[in-house]
């Protein structure tokens, strides 16, 4: 397929680096030279300078052919006009816009998006989807990572196993032992922050992080039996950052039912910026200053902060103030950061959750670009593992066969499904059979798209 991607900001660079990899057609565009000419050369794709609105620059990019404009420009406008110019002079088939005002995006406006006005296919606002992915994660403290699917009643859930927890030295038959009464399956294994093979007497050491599936229900218990601690929020919620991340966290918070009685202070540098934080958001203590400083810190309660989520510009200042926190006291941290290498080297009890922008993009923009019956698709982390929610069909090779006679590809796995009969979700036996409308969710460990096309009997191709 040929996309073109408008922007190689952080947005478009890890678009552009993900799809870049799946062997199709990328064409960049930027008005930054030495921006373009770095990306391009990184990952072997072709680059063009110009702005993106201008049609003889889509022109130059490829439009005429291209399958898939990607608009993720800094610039809202100039997005929606590089959509609207792809569309109405070069007729490409899907148009995806990044758009951050959030008086675009009113439903009250919704109709301006239309065909027969300014053609959108697809709406995404990165750091909307972030700030939701770190209320997510606030909501089941202790884990690297959480995905909910089926409509939020099947969590998939990292927990990373830190110096002196019990289970270390333990197998994973061992812990399922310990936790005979609740149904669920570990299906990744990272060490070293790689996925490892292993089986159930593979014996867990520090550092390990498991990834595993269950229901709702069983979520908060099975983490309390792995050591970790549920209820944490006690105290205030100090927030490091107030630009447009900060300020959707912000807003979250304060609009949720479970945080009405923790305080929230927020930590801005940019004195203006501060100030049009304070008018927009009600109910939080602004404080103007560094959250590299301890006095700033200090002053606004970090060292008996229940919570501290650091969602600066920078990667370094999201880690050293989060481990700042920490060492102050802070009970819980949250920090973004899309540096794998900062991820590895962070001692486990100095920064609890990491959230990756990153992936939380990529993720968002695949679920728009696959097409046929799926739903979701998430990816983690840096591993190349994808975890996909779709429905079957008539047509699926692996629907009315028991599962032990399906010959799945050691590289796919399918962990659990919904049975549209029963209305209810299990973990996936030898002798489940799934049936057409059911809903299914499987784990690519790095398969080729052809692989798991073949397997569904439809395309997941990009559109």
């Amino acid at each position: 397929m040929r996309i073109i991607i408008c922007g190689v900001g952080r947005v478009g660079l890890s678009i552009a680096s993900y799809l870049s990899m799946h062997n199709d057609d990328i064409t960049i565009v930027d008005s930054d030279p030495q921006l373009v000419k770095r990306v391009s050369d990184t990952y072997d794709i072709k680059g063009v300078v110009g702005y993106a609105s201008q049609p003889d620059i889509l022109e130059s990019a490829g439009a005429n052919e291209a399958d898939v404009i990607i608009a993720v420009t800094d610039c809202d406008e100039v997005n929606m006009v590089a959509c609207q110019v792809a569309h109405s002079v070069f007729g490409v088939n899907k148009k995806i816009a990044r758009i951050r005002n959030k008086e675009y995006r009113n439903a009250e406006w919704s109709n301006l998006f239309s065909r027969n006005h300014m053609p959108i296919d697809v709406i995404i606002s990165p750091e909307e989807a972030i700030a939701d992915a770190i209320l997510n994660r606030m909501s089941v403290p202790g884990t690297t990572n959480d995905i909910s699917l089926l409509d939020q009643t099947v969590h998939l859930a990292g927990f990373l196993i830190d110096h002196g927890n019990p289970s270390i030295g333990n197998s994973l038959k061992d812990l399922h032992l310990t936790n005979k009464d609740i149904d669920f399956d570990i299906f990744l294994l990272l060490r070293d922050a790689s996925p490892i093979e292993f089986d159930q007497n593979t014996k867990l050491q520090a550092r390990d992080e498991l990834y595993f599936i269950c229901k709702k229900k069983d979520l908060l218990p099975l983490l309390e039996s792995l050591g970790n601690q549920n209820d944490i929020y006690n105290g205030n919620i100090v927030l490091s950052g107030g630009g447009v991340i900060g300020e959707a966290v912000a807003t979250k918070i304060i609009e949720n039912d479970n945080f009405k009685k923790n305080k929230l202070i927020i930590i801005e540098n940019n004195l203006h910026r501060g100030h049009a934080l304070n008018s927009k958001v009600k109910n939080a203590l602004v404080i103007h200053g560094s959250a590299l400083d301890y006095d700033i810190l200090k002053e606004a309660g970090t060292d008996t902060a229940s919570l501290f989520i650091s969602v600066m510009n920078s990667n370094e200042n999201n880690i050293l103030s989060a481990v700042l926190a920490k060492k102050m006291g802070t009970h819980y941290s949250i920090a973004l950061n899309n540096n794998k290498i900062y991820s590895q080297l962070i001692p486990d009890h100095l920064i609890d959750a990491i959230v990756n922008p990153e992936v939380i993009t990529v993720s968002g923009v695949l679920h728009n670009l696959r097409r046929g019956y799926i739903r979701s698709i998430n990816t983690i982390r840096h591993t190349g593992v994808e975890i996909i929610e779709a429905e079957v069909s008539n047509e699926c090779s692996i629907a009315n066969i028991p599962v032990r006679d399906m010959n799945l590809p050691e590289n796919i796995k399918i962990l659990g499904v919904f049975s549209s009969e029963k209305q209810e979700f299990s973990l996936i036996k030898d002798d489940t059979v799934i049936k057409s409308k059911d809903y299914v969710i499987v784990v690519s460990y790095g398969a080729a798209v052809e692989e798991v096309e073949k397997l569904f009997s439809f395309s997941i191709s990009l559109f």
